[in-house]
């Protein structure tokens, strides 16, 4: 569940139909603003100039566009140690935690408090779905009693 950061994931992903338009159009405009200044479509050279530089510039600044990145989602775990015996217990983030805090959690062996020893975020993996999870196990009890 915990996915690491990886450079893997950027060259494995996939280049997508809108991404291939958009690089096709862009293209498309630069070439047709290049054109207006070279070849000329209007009879006064100055507009056929600011014509075919303005394509240009739209061009090139559509291509310069910062792509928008997904924040990936995170989760922030604590954890716990007993400080008698040493057991470690990890648990997700509550309001109100901090470092060196004792909480009401008991330790299975002393039954003594816990302490928070460690607070960090986790990036997690793609969303896998828990019904998913969930139905399966019913599917296979209802496919072993018939």
């Amino acid at each position: 569940m915990i996915d690491e950061e990886d450079e893997e994931e950027i060259l494995k992903k996939k280049i997508s139909f809108k991404s291939v338009l958009k690089n096709i159009v862009i293209i498309i405009l630069i070439i047709i603003g290049a054109l207006f200044i070279y070849l000329g479509i209007f009879p006064d050279q100055m507009t056929n100039f600011m014509v075919g530089f303005t394509l240009i510039c739209i061009g090139t600044t559509i291509l310069q566009l910062p792509k928008r990145m997904q924040e990936p989602l995170r989760q922030t775990l604590t954890i716990l140690t007993c400080n008698i015996c040493g057991i470690t217990k990890v648990r997700n983030f509550q309001a109100g935690d901090f470092v060196f805090k004792k909480t009401e959690d008991n330790c299975e062996k002393c039954h003594k408090p816990l302490q928070i020893k460690q607070i960090y975020s986790v990036k997690l993996k793609k969303n896998v779905k828990i019904e998913e999870k969930k139905e399966s196990p019913k599917k296979k009890e209802n496919g072993s009693k018939k």
